[in-house]
């Protein structure tokens, strides 16, 4: 599972995660309660928020696991290119076989690669351009990769303040609906004098 192979290569990957969705939390629960000022969190409101905070966490750990590759791309480059040089000149022109050795080669070194370009198919470029290319879509793999975990932790987060504010709109509703009352009786008042 990839959640286990970050946390083997990088355990700071999870703490500055499970910073990140803590500080996600926080801003989630300022928002909600700057806007419903009278509201009180009822018992589904915090379950929906500890399941929330799970969820987010997850994804952030994931996200910062894809930053950490992301800037070791260079030195996986810089491998690939140790492989690709110690196999082929610069000039020949590398099959896709030929290509999906050295990405097995890469991959025994960095297993976490495996989830990233495990797939990629590489032909039509030479020794020389073999390692920039394989880099580059790392690269392009990673920040989709990021984006779709940015899309899940929106989702997540619209969800989550959705459940919240359905558990929090009945004593809202009852504060809001007594105050409309209370001056409503205060402007009856006024007329009748």
């Amino acid at each position: 599972m990839v959640l286990f192979d970050i946390l083997r290569y990088s355990f700071s990957s999870m703490i500055w995660g499970i910073l990140i969705a803590v500080a996600c939390m926080a801003l989630f629960v300022f928002l909600i309660k700057g806007w419903y000022k009278d509201a009180t969190f009822s018992p589904i409101s915090y379950a929906v928020g500890a399941i929330l905070f799970l969820f987010l966490s997850f994804q952030c750990i994931l996200i910062v696991g894809s930053l950490k590759i992301i800037s070791m791309t260079d030195e996986y480059e810089q491998r690939i290119t140790n492989i690709v040089e110690s196999a082929y000149s610069p000039s020949d022109m590398v099959s896709m076989p030929q290509a999906s050795d050295v990405i097995d080669t890469i991959i025994d070194e960095f297993p976490i690669l495996e989830y990233y370009i495990g797939g990629g198919e590489f032909s039509g470029f030479t020794a020389e351009q073999l390692p920039h290319a394989m880099a580059d879509e790392l690269r392009s793999f990673m920040r989709w990769y990021i984006f779709r975990r940015i899309l899940w932790c929106i989702g997540f987060v619209i969800v989550g303040a959705i459940c919240v504010i359905k558990s929090l709109s009945k004593n809202y509703q009852g504060i809001r609906r007594q105050r409309v009352q209370h001056d409503r009786r205060r402007v009856s008042r006024r007329i009748r004098r």
